[in-house]
């Protein structure tokens, strides 16, 4: 899934320190999240298409904020993208990502990958503090907050593309996150996953990983090489509040500092194999 994130929830200079290279870049990078009114954010959801920090190929030294949901080109105008295609290309896998065609089992034949032209062109990274999945136990779901052990930024893979409406005088830069195959952790936390997916987590990218990612000149396979399975030893998850209210037939996202907070529920079992076994506790 990996449609609930949470960003911009620390200092400001913590997020510069990590793209900038000298005092010159990071004190610009600094003023750039001042001046960017959203935040912080502890909870919102893909669907809300909220605008994130991210740093692109073409511009590595500048935080700019595009829209969660990657727009293709065949869009015609805003009518059509809510109406139709604005769950779709949330997210994009790292496996098919580079592929020129990919199959529709609907259709029963290969169609054009709109993620294709991004990935090769146009990629970015994204920067969280963590994102958020479910968990499920019996019939009951719980949410599960994901982030490093350092809680230091979180930097994802990304691709960006800017649309044009074709009917309105609208642009709207947009992005789409990388997933990967999840590591055990994730697994664990992600138990109850789309059968034909399997259980997923973000692209998570170290520091290296990160600029050969944004370097425009490797080669489709050298990209995908690089985007691993992040380590489940670097990363710690707890469960937390519910994220979403209901309101009549509405459903809320909350984005508040408790979503953040590790909440307790003595009926959960997640972790206390692991905790009163011999293997020691699994965050």
């Amino acid at each position: 899934m990996c449609y609930d994130v949470r960003y911009l929830t620390q200092k400001k200079k913590k997020y510069a320190d990590h793209i900038g290279k000298d005092a010159t870049e990071i004190d610009k990078l600094e003023r750039q999240l001042e001046e960017f009114t959203l935040g912080p954010v502890y909870h919102t959801t893909a669907f809300e298409h909220w605008r994130m920090p991210v740093v692109t190929s073409d511009k590595p030294t500048d935080f700019q904020f595009y829209h969660w949901g990657l727009i293709p080109h065949f869009v015609k105008d805003t009518e059509q993208y809510f109406g139709k295609y604005a769950s779709r290309y949330l997210n994009c896998r790292i496996e098919t990502l580079f592929d020129e065609k990919m199959y529709n089992a609907k259709l029963n034949r290969d169609l054009d990958n709109p993620f294709y032209k991004s990935a090769l062109e146009r990629r970015c990274v994204v920067v969280l503090d963590g994102y958020y999945d479910w968990h499920w136990q019996g019939k009951n779901s719980y949410n599960f907050h994901i982030l490093l052990k350092s809680e230091e930024p979180m930097l994802i893979a990304g691709i960006w593309r800017t649309w044009q409406s074709k009917t309105e005088d609208i642009t709207r830069d947009t992005v789409g996150l990388v997933t990967t195959d999840a590591n055990p952790l994730c697994r664990r936390v992600h138990n109850k996953p789309k059968a034909s997916e399997g259980p997923r987590q973000l692209a998570i990218l170290d520091q290296e990983s990160a600029e050969a990612w944004l370097e425009p000149d490797l080669t489709a396979d050298q990209l995908k090489k690089n985007v691993r399975v992040f380590p489940e030893t670097e990363l710690k998850a707890f469960p937390v509040k519910k994220l979403f209210h209901q309101s009549g037939r509405k459903r809320i996202s909350l984005n508040d500092p408790e979503c953040i907070q590790e909440a307790s529920f003595p009926e959960l079992q997640f972790g206390k194999e692991a905790t009163n076994g011999s293997q020691g506790s699994l965050f």
